[in-house]
């Protein structure tokens, strides 16, 4: 029987879930009238839950910090050739190819989540920063809210159609990993140390504040 490691810790797999849901129902409400409302309090807590990973990112276990992914553009080029090449090396943590993602999806979202909040539907619904920006940038907004939606789409799709390619490819599951934390033993590398409960508490207070504040403010 294979040994299995501990890798992703459940915050992280909390946070990849919530995620998952939050911007399927984001992507449905923004082209309704009728969930209009929701779709900015969905937003709302997409801000405190992206809020939670960026501190998470810098306090959470091995593989959920930032120091963790491979950020060198070529190493994550040469990666991917490989996969054509069908030469594939498991690993515990996030694949060049992987850790790019990770840090464009967050800067994608976080743009999303701040042109979000300045836009206006022109009928009913304005975003809690509408006020506070002119009539100009507020468009400008609404422009790039659009455009980042449909990239991150197609990044999600890309996202999926890998998981898919990892699976059928190369017999490496990394959806029971996001559900249950673990993966086959590799090697030498370590597995995660146990979560810090004052760490978690740093980055969850104050994504809970954030959460809070926006739930006050007018739309």
């Amino acid at each position: 029987m294979t040994s299995m490691v501990k890798v992703w810790d459940f915050p992280t797999r909390f946070f990849h879930w919530s995620l998952v849901l939050l911007f399927v129902f984001m992507v449905v409400s923004g082209e309704s009238d009728d969930l209009m409302e929701w779709h900015f309090y969905a937003g709302y807590l997409l801000s405190g839950l992206i809020l939670f990973r960026l501190l998470w990112g810098f306090l959470g276990t091995r593989y959920a910090r930032f120091s963790s992914l491979q950020l060198n553009p070529m190493t994550a080029v040469q990666y991917t050739r490989n996969l054509f090449r069908s030469q594939h090396s498991a690993q515990y943590g996030h694949t060049p190819a992987g850790s790019l993602m990770v840090i464009i999806m967050l800067a994608l979202l976080c743009i999303q989540l701040l042109t979000g909040m300045m836009s206006t539907d022109d009928i009913i619904w304005s975003g809690p920063l509408y006020a506070a920006v002119s009539d100009s940038v507020a468009g400008f907004a609404g422009e790039v809210h659009e455009v980042i939606q449909g990239l991150m789409q197609l990044l999600v799709g890309v996202h999926v159609l890998a998981i898919i390619l990892y699976k059928v490819k190369f017999n490496d599951p990394l959806v029971p990993a996001m559900i249950h934390g673990r993966k086959p033993q590799l090697g030498d590398d370590p597995a995660r140390e146990g979560v810090s409960l004052p760490k978690y508490l740093a980055a969850v207070l104050p994504a809970l504040g954030l959460t809070y504040w926006l739930f006050t403010l007018p739309i």
